[in-house]
């Protein structure tokens, strides 16, 4: 968040809570991530499990169940849950792979991603074509490379 922002935010919660509004502010905030969060759903299409499938880089990171709910959407055979369970896996298997390769890429993936999903984005975009954490990138898709970020935000 920028400054200006956390000042801002800073000063409303001050007022709220000088007239005494706090508690209904709070709870309408509460509310709303939580429906935006149960709103935003991440799915991963047949295409990108198939892509996601090809590189054996990031397959090896999951465990069995975990391929297989990646396979049964790529196969189109998926249930509702297999559909949830292979978008997170899909996550699962990038972030998975950002730490097997750790380093110095990491700890730039995760500053870029405290600055924002554009930086996060441009950050691994700019990672060179035949780096297997860009292929993986590239191949879950836009939905899975934004809940990524929103993981990798959600640690730190």
């Amino acid at each position: 968040m920028k400054r200006n922002t956390l000042r801002l935010a800073a000063v409303s919660a001050l007022a709220a809570v000088t007239l005494g509004t706090g508690a209904g502010l709070a709870q309408a905030s509460e509310t709303t991530h939580a429906r935006t969060a149960a709103a935003a759903e991440v799915t991963l299409s047949a295409a990108d499990a198939r892509a996601l499938l090809a590189n054996r880089a990031a397959v090896a990171g999951l465990n069995a169940a975990d391929v297989q709910s990646v396979r049964a959407v790529a196969d189109g055979t998926a249930t509702k849950a297999q559909t949830r369970g292979a978008a997170s896996s899909a996550v699962k298997a990038l972030y998975n792979l950002m730490k097997r390769h750790g380093g110095k890429l990491y700890d730039d993936a995760v500053k870029a991603a405290k600055k924002g999903w554009t930086k996060f984005r441009s950050y691994m975009n700019g990672l060179p074509w035949y780096h297997p954490v860009r292929i993986a990138w590239v191949a879950a898709g836009g939905e899975v490379q934004y809940a990524l970020w929103s993981y990798i935000n959600s640690l730190f």
